[in-house]
């Protein structure tokens, strides 16, 4: 288990659905491990509004670019993707990097262990 006290820092961009060439949206920040998961999480919550909400048109129709990058202190990569996306699914990713988030860095209860007892 890592430090969940730890400061990770994050960059996400992703480009307009339909114009991997545009950028659409960046933004990079620092905070503790359930401040990250809960920066993507809001993130994703914000594009399900945007591209999936009443006046979004066919934007969840075009695939994106997207790129998530989330690193310990010092530097070594946390977890990153890259690539194109299905306009639809871009919230799913961030939910996912997330949820990794939190499971990578989550401490133990006192008398619960990740291994069942036989």
């Amino acid at each position: 288990m890592a430090d969940a006290s730890a400061q990770l820092t994050y960059v996400v961009e992703f480009s307009l659905p339909g114009r991997v060439d545009q950028r659409w949206w960046q933004v990079g920040n620092s905070g503790s491990a359930a401040q990250t998961s809960a920066a993507l999480s809001e993130l994703a919550t914000r594009i399900c509004r945007d591209l999936l909400g009443p006046r979004a048109a066919a934007l969840h129709r075009g695939r994106c670019w997207y790129h998530c990058l989330v690193c310990w202190p010092g530097g070594a990569v946390l977890d990153e993707v890259e690539g194109s996306v299905q306009a639809c699914l871009l919230a799913a990713e961030l939910w996912t990097t997330a949820a990794t988030i939190t499971a990578v860095t989550r401490t133990p209860r006192a008398g619960c262990s990740d291994t069942p007892e036989r």
